[in-house]
């Protein structure tokens, strides 16, 4: 059996319950054993930098975030590798979208690195969500005149229609964005070559650390590649299908009932 040196986890409907909340005081214990054991934690979710830090501040022992579903990738405050969709890209894009009707999305967003900007008469189906998913909220009049450094690119649409409106951008912009569903109805657009697997694999090769080192967690479709690369892949035992089908194993329990970190104590007992 491969010796796991990574653990990586997605945040929302995978480390979080359904409250957003994780078991603070099991997983800080967790982090002791795992540092002892010298096997270094990881986030990896298309949430921007500045949410991550607040959700896991309870936590302060965890400091290496690969946010932007691989576009930023912190470590100690340090930034390691940044990855942007070229300016004139995402103005293209953005005119584009906004002018299909059959891809315009309820509301679009540009996550940058000063903000996440949002045109002013735009709102959101559901305003405590986007309140608690993005704290650094810019209002513009008009997206394509936004200049940022942009390492994302996200809308939300009924949550029905999204695999399959990923596909259909994938395939309207070839070799230009990766397009794919993160979940609630949301699209997340990063540049052509990037994903949480690219991501975690370039944090890896910085360490050492070998794909088949590393043991990851996710539940839906922009976890699938970081999955399927990684020596263990993990799917939540509430994931989709898409997920479930390229996992190693799926968590004996939910998102609800500690699944990432009852799979964690397996890991450092040596039972997977």
């Amino acid at each position: 059996m491969t010796r796991i040196k990574m653990i990586a986890t997605d945040v929302d409907g995978t480390f979080l319950d359904q409250n957003r909340h994780y078991n603070q005081q099991r997983f800080a214990q967790q982090l002791q054993q795992l540092e002892a054991a010298g096997i270094r934690f990881v986030v990896a979710s298309g949430n921007h930098l500045g949410h991550l830090r607040r959700v896991f501040a309870p936590t302060p022992a965890v400091q290496t975030f690969v946010a932007e579903n691989g576009g930023l990738i912190v470590d100690h405050d340090q930034t390691l590798f940044a990855d942007l969709i070229p300016t004139p890209t995402v103005h293209q894009i953005v005119r584009d979208i906004l002018a299909d009707q059959a891809l315009r999305p309820r509301i679009l967003r540009l996550s940058g690195a000063h903000g996440t900007y949002i045109n002013r008469r735009d709102h959101p189906s559901d305003e405590a969500a986007q309140d608690y998913f993005f704290n650094n909220i810019v209002l513009v009049d008009d997206l394509t005149q936004v200049e940022d450094d942009i390492y994302k690119i996200n809308g939300e649409w009924p949550n029905e229609t999204i695999q399959h409106l990923a596909a259909q951008l994938n395939q309207r912009f070839p070799d230009q964005i990766n397009a794919m569903a993160s979940g609630f109805g949301s699209i997340d657009i990063v540049a052509a070559h990037m994903s949480k697997a690219i991501g975690l694999t370039q944090l890896a090769q910085s360490w050492g650390i070998a794909p088949a080192e590393i043991a990851a967690f996710g539940d839906n479709d922009n976890d699938r590649d970081m999955l399927a690369h990684v020596g263990l892949g993990v799917a939540m035992q509430n994931g989709n299908d898409s997920v479930k089908a390229v996992a190693n194993l799926i968590t004996p329990t939910d998102n609800n009932h500690d699944g990432v970190l009852n799979v964690i104590d397996a890991i450092l007992a040596g039972e997977v």
